[in-house]
């Protein structure tokens, strides 16, 4: 089957939940198909990128997309910021999306990746495949003739929901969640079926208005990471927090662990050590410190970094399924998560991992957790085991084949596919 995937990002490097989740998927599908993936990028030392990932997959066909800007003559910077300086000190700013406000997805897409997708569709395709919300409103202008199957990385509205319960947020986030509801549940009526990589995400998407067909398929443990050989016999004494600040969740995730747990967990085991893998900013660092916490960066051998060590995933917004909790079940690292960090997981509460919504509590299991050794092990090998029994590239490309077999390819003429 010729499949066209359309995604604002580029599954490459594997730095986001995002980008492993995709890249995986393909991996282990991309023998059965011809794919053809069409991404943007914005700055022109991204194009490096984009020829490593076609080298990464050499069956898939890359397609990035220039949509920045040209590079801008000095003086044409000093007048863009002279004419923004005056407008801002002549009237007051309107309020835009941003800190305090939960992200909007659903902006216009650049001009040249509309473009490039039109090519793509004349060239031939059996089936359109949208990733990740910004895609959404692409069902509205494809062709209806063409099987159009989205990927839901993640149920925006519920992501939106939790982040206003865990945020004080500016009362326009309110009218914005609804408004971004309404856009989200209008958009995904125009897709011939869905795909959640949870049954919770599934149930949720069913109940709406409109919607033709849900399929669970989740991803295969990220590639970079892969599943151990052999498990760390004990715990090492480093906690580990995984993730980047890109994302809201992670901010507020990581600013509740080392305000509220935290301190907890080092008054019980003072000789403990929290390491933060992933991108903060300086600026962050400074604020957001503590004893014994050490921000690590970015590290391509995950696997090995994270053996030994108990994996806290504190988060509070979010939807879909973690990436970080199954890299770190698939290389026998205990996780203490949330509620929301293990929902739509095929995983065990207190048997492949444990979960907390308290800060006491959420402390307390992990202390508990470091000082048993018998727990650590159990809960080390039952993880281990239920990734590989759910999460391996085999089970995913099963059942992804699976529902593209549903979609049968229509069979539509070079002129239909013309898009004025």
């Amino acid at each position: 089957m010729r499949i066209l995937i359309a995604t604002p990002y580029l599954p490459w490097p594997l730095n986001s939940g995002g980008n492993a989740a995709q890249f995986s998927t393909l991996e282990s599908l991309m023998q059965d198909h011809e794919f053809t993936l069409v991404a943007p990028f914005y700055r022109p030392e991204q194009a490096a990128l984009v020829r490593e990932l076609a080298a990464k997959l050499p069956q898939v066909r890359v397609r990035g997309v220039f949509c920045g800007a040209p590079p801008e003559r000095s003086v044409d910077k000093a007048l863009r910021w002279a004419k923004k300086t005056a407008r801002r000190l002549l009237r007051r700013p309107p309020l835009l999306v941003g800190d305090g406000l939960p992200y909007y997805p659903f902006n216009p897409l650049p001009g040249a990746f509309v473009h490039a997708l039109s090519e793509e569709l004349q060239r031939g395709v059996d089936l359109v495949q949208a990733e990740f919300a910004e895609m959404l409103p692409l069902g509205l202008w494809l062709p209806p003739q063409l099987p159009r199957l989205f990927i839901h990385h993640q149920i925006h509205t519920i992501y939106a929901e939790r982040f206003l319960k865990a945020n004080s947020s500016h009362p326009y986030s309110k009218y914005l969640t609804d408004w971004m509801s309404h856009q989200e549940q209008m958009y995904l009526q125009h897709f011939d079926a869905i795909v959640t990589f949870s049954d919770e995400d599934r149930r949720i998407l069913s109940e709406w208005p409109g919607i033709k067909q849900v399929f669970t398929s989740p991803f295969p443990v990220p590639t970079d990471v892969g599943f151990a050989e052999k498990l760390a016999p004990s715990f090492n004494g480093r906690f580990i927090f995984l993730g980047s600040e890109d994302h809201d969740a992670n901010r507020s995730a990581l600013s509740w662990l080392i305000k509220d747990i935290w301190p907890k967990i080092r008054a019980e085991l003072p000789d403990t050590q929290l390491e933060i893998i992933g991108r903060w900013s300086e600026s962050w660092q400074s604020i957001h410190s503590s004893p014994k916490i050490r921000y690590v960066g970015f590290l391509p051998n995950l696997g090995e970094a994270i053996q030994g060590g108990i994996m806290l995933v504190p988060l509070l917004v979010g939807s879909g399924i973690r990436t970080k909790i199954l890299a770190a079940l698939a290389q026998g690292v205990p996780v203490v998560t949330t509620a929301v960090g293990a929902e739509g997981l095929l995983a065990q509460p207190g048997v492949d991992l444990l979960i907390s919504d308290e800060a006491q509590a959420f402390a307390s299991a992990a202390i508990t957790l470091a000082k048993d050794q018998k727990q650590w092990v159990e809960l080390s090998s039952s993880g281990h085991r239920t990734v590989q029994r759910h999460y391996s590239p085999e089970q995913v490309r099963r059942r992804r084949n699976e529902i593209y077999a549903t979609l049968q390819p229509a069979k539509v003429s070079q002129k239909e596919l013309i898009l004025s």
